[in-house]
């Protein structure tokens, strides 16, 4: 971290950093392994600044065992938020953990009725300053700020309440239980997308072909690829090497996705551009039948007509 200071978006995801793809596909380990991840030196020195406040004085009240209970449900609590709402990021850190202990302290205040002006003020002053920290860098994730902070308090208010007023208890609990249903509701039918295609595209964009390429490899290995990733291949094929060779790459992926319109599509485009009328037709008529509203599929249809 101290050499390169930041990590690639590709290494986050290899080494376990939390993507709502790959979850979905039953990569649950992410949930905790993404917590101990962070993007670059600042990052971890915020954090661990952070839990040294924080963590020393939750610590004092419930002891080391019960704050590492606490830590990592408020850690899962905050990546359920997370890729409840995140689609096409790679979510790490352990900023959703930490904000739970300050939830904790909040539902201490709450039970102990010992609102201390000095610490209530210490905490307002410590959020407003995590906050105003956040607005002002990259990837930060505020849905998960927000879901570890709940997760800290409901959880404090759980086990409190086990004891002291068991129908209480009970609320909470079906509380935290429809909240968890709701997120993997949510969570498993919000439109997701492909993280790795994500970052292919924006390599390209970079001109960082030879990256982009190991990554299309990288992806197709894993069984993650989809007709955009052929699509994609296709492109860093037509850049790298030839467009014969990126021909076939497009017909590789429709061999693998038939039901591809954006394959059919570029290589209804590609044979165009080799002047063979016949295969332009097969190839956009295919598209056509597939997602007849397109209207890009539509305009060369129109100009192979006129």
């Amino acid at each position: 971290i101290l050499f390169f200071n930041r990590f690639s978006e590709l290494k986050l995801l290899d080494v376990g950093g939390l993507v709502h793809f790959n979850v979905v596909h039953g990569e649950w380990y992410r949930l905790i392994s993404s917590i101990f991840l962070h993007y670059n030196f600042e990052h971890i020195l915020m954090n661990m600044l952070s839990l040294f406040i924080f963590g020393k004085i939750v610590e004092s009240i419930v002891g080391h065992w019960r704050m590492l209970v606490i830590f990592l449900f408020s850690g899962l609590f905050a990546n359920f938020a997370s890729l409840s709402f995140n689609i096409d990021t790679i979510s790490v850190g352990a900023s959703g953990a930490i904000f739970g202990l300050i939830g904790s302290l909040f539902g201490f205040m709450y039970i102990s009725k010992i609102f201390e002006r000095k610490l209530v003020g210490q905490l307002l002053i410590a959020l407003v300053i995590l906050i105003g920290i956040s607005l002002f860098m990259d990837n930060i994730n505020v849905w998960a700020h927000i879901g570890g902070f709940i997760g800290g308090l409901f959880i404090t208010l759980l086990a409190y309440y086990f004891t002291a007023n068991r129908n209480v208890f009970w609320i909470l609990l079906v509380l935290i239980l429809i909240l968890f249903i709701a997120s993997q509701i949510r969570i498993y039918t919000i439109k997701e997308d492909n993280i790795y295609n994500t970052i292919i595209a924006k390599q390209m964009k970079e001109d960082k072909y030879k990256e982009a390429k190991q990554m299309v490899a990288e992806t197709i290995d894993k069984n993650y690829a989809d007709d955009e990733t052929y699509y994609l291949k296709g492109l860093i094929t037509t850049t790298v090497d030839s467009r014969a060779e990126a021909i076939s790459d497009w017909e590789r992926g429709l061999k693998t996705f038939p039901d591809s319109g954006l394959l059919n599509y570029e290589l209804a485009v590609a044979n165009r551009a080799l002047d063979d009328k016949d295969e332009v037709l097969k190839y956009i008529n295919a598209a056509l039948k597939l997602n007849p509203g397109n209207e890009n599929y539509q305009n060369l249809k129109k100009e192979l007509e006129d």
